[in-house]
């Protein structure tokens, strides 16, 4: 029987607050300094978190952890271990160390820090580069015995380096453990790889000296390691590259922090590879595209290995065909030495660069005009005898871009997508919404005719087939690359940077839209036609006739018949200085809504020039390049403040931005 007494009560009481458990912390150094895993601005700093003592041996800095951050848990790394917080408010304890293997070793947290800072990004941004996601499996593999086998410079390598200006000298303070930063740009009708194998093996006669040599591509790890092969144990060599799969990627990440692979190459992320005893960093080809991070804060791998060369005191080579700008800048300030292929030696082996000249549009004013003259159908006939015919075009697709025929102005779909004109069809696609167009009329003069503007490797396949009907032609692209050709005869129709290589080279080259190249409304658009070119010319035959279709004025196309790249970039750098414009001073692209822009732009305290916002809601700020890094380390407060802000617009910021229009 239940009484009045024994009533249960509708409303309870409050609850007593529940007590949490009392765990004792570490005897020594009880507090971790941990940076969590967010990309948020105002969260970019050190948590403090109490260390229990039963993970006082394996919470170490450098190792991945689980902690509780706004009532959830999330990853992030110890950075360090203090006796004291600064902080006075209660701290949690870390749930959880993932793994005791220490993957953010001291070196590449400072050098995160610093490209975190030098991009006006967050540690976390820079840090997913850095040390890619654990694979259980693969850390579990037992640690293996790196190879003793003995490493030593060639007679090929000495004369290889011999035909550079200074080339030998250079090789032997490498080999004699001096430090060095220099940049070259490579000899032709000689493969790349040979330089930077002779390089390698030149540190690598020191059996405790670590090498990390960074290329744009998964093909050029392949002639690399190709080259390292012959005299180098594969377990003395890691690759880091995304395309790998995660759990081979984690694996050769792991031997090399281990210290059994003590030389890597791989691509753009693995300029922040952990290798012991860094001796000397090798970047490839610094103009190509997929150096720059796609994602935020865009950093950009040759400027990285070049703060982790100064960081870390080893020395750094810089190599291309031809020679980028922001690389000849280094030269120009002393920091780095230019070093050039011998006259003697590009004597023996240039091509025959044949251009445009003034005087061909009073003799032929079609042939002036014409996107494919006589000259290279000539020439690509006297190739077609002796071997493989290289038509680097710079585009793929068949006609990837149409005009009115009238007035001129880009064709586009309704929805705004640029109208493409794809392989054996006569009726334009959008390049959106791939929805053809059978009947299109000009929104500004109201014409329906229909021109090409841009011609790519398909159609150019097409129109050398049919003038070349016995002929053999193949086209390669980055999407459907060629891995290797021989070297019988036949038109290789390509892109740039998918061009195959062929054991002799080519019997003669075709750069095709050299002009409208160099008319591209971009900054960078002489340099990366320069690039282009001299990497296409540089895969030719002794003495074979190249054949670029741009008027022999032009200073790229000097720099091409000369074989002088770093005059090229010189000239380049001069005019840019004289103008004020990258590199010689520090550029910042701000994206966002103009009211946005101006308010970010009116906290900045640097000596600065505004330029914008435009249409486009975007906006340059131009610094001098001593207040560089003032002006990224106020963007990046600016943009932790902002973020904490729910009023705020988003603005993105991207430091030397690469898509510079004119």
């Amino acid at each position: 029987m239940i009484t009045e007494h024994d009533q249960l009560a509708l409303v309870p009481g409050k609850p007593a607050p529940r007590k949490r458990a009392v765990r004792p912390l570490a005897e020594s150094s009880p507090i971790a300094h941990v940076r969590i895993d967010s990309s948020v601005p105002h969260l970019d700093k050190v948590f403090d978190y109490e260390v229990p003592e039963r993970l006082s041996a394996t919470a170490v800095p450098g190792v991945r952890v689980r902690v509780r951050f706004a009532g959830r848990l999330v990853d992030g790394f110890i950075v360090d271990r203090a006796e004291s917080s600064s902080t006075s408010a209660t701290l949690r304890p870390i749930e959880r160390v993932i793994s005791p293997e220490v993957v953010l070793i001291p070196e590449i947290e400072e050098l995160v820090s610093a490209v975190a800072d030098r991009y006006a990004g967050t540690f976390s941004d820079v840090v997913r580069s850095a040390v890619p996601p654990r694979h259980a499996r693969a850390e579990a593999v037992a640690s293996a015995r790196r190879s003793d086998r003995a490493v030593s410079l060639s007679d090929a390598d000495i004369e290889c380096w011999s035909k550079y200006a200074h080339g030998a000298t250079l090789l032997t303070r490498l080999a004699e453990g001096q430090v060095s930063r220099w940049a070259w740009s490579a000899r032709p009708a000689h493969g790349w790889a040979q330089d930077i194998a002779a390089l390698v093996r030149a540190v690598a006669s020191d059996p405790e000296a670590g090498v990390l040599v960074v290329v744009p591509d998964k093909r050029s790890i392949g002639l690399v390691t190709a080259q390292l092969a012959t005299d180098i144990d594969a377990s003395e060599i890691a690759v880091l590259a995304a395309d790998v799969g995660p759990e081979r990627r984690y694996r050769e990440f792991v031997r090399v922090l281990r210290g059994e692979a003590r030389i890597v190459v791989g691509t753009r992320s693995a300029v922040f590879a952990p290798v012991v005893n860094l001796r000397l960093i090798i970047v490839w080809d610094d103009a190509d595209d997929s150096m720059v991070e796609p994602h935020s804060p865009y950093w950009h791998a040759r400027d990285v290995a070049v703060m982790r060369a100064h960081q870390q005191s080893c020395s750094l080579a810089i190599g291309s065909a031809s020679r980028s700008i922001a690389t000849q800048s280094l030269c120009e300030s002393g920091w780095a030495r230019s070093i050039a292929p011998l006259r003697s030696a590009i004597k023996a082996d240039a091509p025959v660069i044949r251009a445009l000249q003034p005087g061909d549009e009073r003799q032929d004013s079609a042939a002036a005009v014409a996107r494919i003259p006589h000259t290279a159908w000539l020439v690509a006939k006297e190739g077609l005898r002796d071997g493989p015919v290289l038509i680097q075009v710079p585009r793929r697709g068949h006609t990837p871009a149409l005009a009115c025929q009238e007035c001129r102005q880009r064709a586009v779909c309704e929805c705004g997508g640029p109208l493409a004109l794809a392989s054996g069809s006569t009726i334009p696609t959008c390049s959106w919404c791939a929805r053809p167009v059978v009947r299109w009329t000009c929104p500004h003069c109201r014409g329906t005719s229909l021109r090409a503007v841009t011609i790519g490797v398909e159609r150019t396949a097409e129109e050398f087939g049919r003038a070349f009907s016995g002929a053999r032609v193949r086209w390669s692209t980055g999407e459907t690359p060629l891995a290797s050709i021989d070297d019988s005869p036949a038109l290789i129709v390509s892109t740039p940077g998918a061009e195959p290589i062929p054991p002799r080279g080519y019997s003669a080259v075709l750069l095709l839209d050299a002009r409208s190249q160099l008319e591209h409304p971009s900054l960078n658009a002489a340099e990366e036609a320069c690039t282009r070119w001299f990497t296409a010319a540089a895969l030719a035959r002794p003495g074979a006739h190249v054949v670029v279709t741009a008027e022999s004025s032009t200073p790229a196309v000097q720099a091409l018949i000369r074989w002088d790249a770093p005059w090229f970039a010189a000239h380049e750098l001069a005019q840019r200085s004289e103008a004020g414009l990258p590199p010689s001073v520090r550029m910042v692209q701000l994206r966002g809504s103009a009211h946005d822009i101006v308010e970010v732009s009116a906290s900045i305290t640097v000596p600065h020039r505004l330029l914008g916002p435009n249409g486009d809601e975007r906006a340059f700020v131009v610094v001098s390049r001593e207040n560089g890094l003032a002006l990224s380390r106020e963007l990046r407060a600016v943009s932790a403040t902002r973020s904490a802000r729910r009023d705020a617009g988003v603005v993105q910021v991207v430091c030397d931005p690469r898509d510079l229009s004119l």
